[in-house]
C-alpha cells in the first residue's frame, strides 16, 4: 500500500505538468515600447507627446513605440496581454502604461513619471530585469514614487530621494515570495474556504460514500479500498483541475475583469437560490443534479471495483460533478482573474482543488469497515435535502461577499 502510494504521489506532478504549461505559460516581454492611455486622462496624452515619448527615445527604449487607447474596443485586452507577457499584477494600475524594453528586460513606467527619474532608471548599472516606476500623482508638483521589483511589496519614496538609493532600498525590501501579485489578504482565504465548501457538494460527497458502500459488500481488503479510492479521488482532483484552467483561460480574454468577476459572482447567487427553491419546492423543474445516465454509469463502474474502472468513474464524476457546484468555482476562477496573474492563479486553482479532495480523503481514510460506510451512506441519503439548503445558503452568502467586500 506504501509503495503504491508513493508512486501515485510521485507521478501526480508529472501529471500536472501535462496541463499546466498551456494555461501557464506567459507570451514574451514586449520588444518595443508599448503606452497604454485612457482617452478619459485629459492629461495623459500631452504627458506622453512632449515627457515620455522624448524620455525613453534619448535613451533608445522607444525608437518605435506603438501607443494604444485601452477604452477603445479591444484596447484592454491587448494591456491584459501585454500586462501579462510580464506578470504584472492586476493590482498595480493607473491611467497611463508604458511598457519600455532594456537590455535586461522590461521598465513599467505608470502614471506621470518625471523625465529626470526614468533617464536614471534607464541608465542605472543595477536596474533589475523587471521594474515597476510609478508616480499616481496625476495632477500639480508630484509628491512621491513608487518601485516594485516583483518581489516583497511596493515600496513609497519621497520624490526626491535618489532613484539608486531608492532601488537599493526596494530591492532589500524585497521578501521571500511575490506578494504583490499574491494578492494574499483577499485570495487566499477565499480559495481555502471556497474549495472546502466546494467539496461538500452533493454530487461528489454521495459517490465517494457509495464507492466505500460497494467496496465493503464486495468485501475488498482495506488496502484495496484505500488504493482504489485514492485514484478515485486523485482522477476527480485532475478533472476538476482541468476544467478549471480551461475556465481560466477563456476569461483571461474578456477585456473587463472586474466585470466578469461580478457576473460570476451573481451566477453563484443565483444557483445557490436554485438549491434553496428545490428544498422548498422540491418539485421546482431546474435541478442541480448529477445526470442520472452519470450516476447510473458511475454505479456501473464502481460495481466492477477494477483499477481502469475506478479511473473512469473518477472521471465520469470529475465531469459530471460540475454542474452541482459549477457556480462556486466558476465565481472563484472570476476572481482570481481579475486579482491576480496567470501564474498566480493556476496556483490558487491548484491549492483550491486540494481542498476540494481534502474532505474526500478524510472520509476515505476514517471509513473503516463495511458498517461505518453504509451508515456514512444512509446518513447522507437521509440529509441530502438539508446539505442543498445549507449549500444553497452558503453559495448565497459567498456571492454576496464577494460583489460586497472582495471584488469592489
Amino acid at each position: 500500500m506504501g509503495r503504491f502510494l508513493t508512486q501515485w504521489l510521485a507521478a501526480l506532478p508529472l501529471l500536472l505538468g501535462l496541463a499546466l504549461p498551456a494555461a501557464a505559460q506567459q507570451d514574451g516581454a514586449p520588444e518595443t515600447a508599448e503606452i497604454f492611455f485612457s482617452a478619459g486622462c485629459a492629461d495623459c496624452w500631452p504627458y506622453t507627446q512632449d515627457v515620455l515619448i522624448p524620455a525613453l527615445q534619448a535613451r533608445g527604449a522607444a525608437l518605435d513605440p506603438r501607443i494604444h487607447d485601452y477604452t477603445a474596443p479591444g484596447g484592454r485586452k491587448l494591456l491584459l496581454e501585454v500586462a501579462d507577457s510580464v506578470e504584472l499584477p492586476r493590482s498595480i494600475a493607473d491611467s497611463l502604461y508604458a511598457f519600455a524594453p532594456t537590455e535586461r528586460g522590461t521598465l513599467v513606467i505608470l502614471g506621470h513619471v518625471p523625465p529626470e527619474l526614468i533617464d536614471r532608471a534607464l541608465t542605472s548599472p543595477d536596474l533589475p530585469p523587471r521594474l515597476v516606476l510609478w508616480q499616481p500623482e496625476m495632477h500639480g508638483t508630484p509628491s512621491e514614487y513608487r518601485l516594485w521589483a516583483w518581489t516583497g511589496e511596493v515600496e513609497t519614496f519621497a520624490i526626491d530621494t535618489p532613484f539608486d538609493e531608492a532601488l537599493a532600498q526596494a530591492m532589500v525590501s524585497a521578501g521571500p515570495l511575490p506578494i504583490g501579485q499574491a494578492n494574499l489578504a483577499q485570495l487566499l482565504p477565499a480559495v481555502v474556504a471556497t474549495g472546502l465548501l466546494d467539496s461538500v457538494n452533493p454530487c461528489a460527497f454521495a459517490v465517494i460514500l457509495l464507492l466505500l458502500a460497494f467496496l465493503f459488500t464486495l468485501r475488498k481488503s482495506r488496502s484495496r479500498i484505500l488504493k482504489l479510492g485514492f485514484v478515485y479521488i486523485g482522477m476527480i482532483f485532475l478533472v476538476y483541475f482541468a476544467i478549471g484552467l480551461g475556465i481560466l483561460g477563456t476569461v483571461r480574454l474578456s477585456d473587463e475583469p472586474h466585470f466578469v468577476a461580478r457576473l460570476g459572482a451573481w451566477i453563484l447567487i443565483g444557483l445557490g437560490a436554485v438549491n434553496l427553491i428545490e428544498y422548498y419546492v422540491p418539485r421546482f423543474p431546474i435541478k442541480l443534479h448529477m445526470p442520472a445516465f452519470a450516476g447510473a454509469r458511475a454505479r456501473e463502474l464502481i460495481g466492477k471495483a477494477t483499477l481502469p474502472a475506478t479511473i473512469g468513474a473518477g472521471i465520469l464524476v470529475g465531469l459530471c460533478t460540475f454542474p452541482c457546484s459549477g457556480g462556486i468555482y466558476v465565481s472563484v476562477i472570476t476572481l482570481l482573474n481579475a486579482k491576480t496573474t496567470m501564474a498566480w492563479g493556476v496556483s490558487y486553482l491548484a491549492l483550491y482543488n486540494v481542498m476540494f479532495v481534502l474532505p474526500l480523503i478524510a472520509i476515505l481514510l476514517a471509513t473503516g469497515n463495511r458498517v461505518t460506510a453504509k451508515a456514512w451512506a444512509g446518513w447522507e441519503r437521509q440529509h441530502a435535502l438539508n446539505i442543498r439548503q445549507w449549500y444553497g445558503l452558503a453559495m448565497v452568502t459567498l456571492g454576496a461577499v464577494m460583489l460586497l467586500w472582495v471584488i469592489g
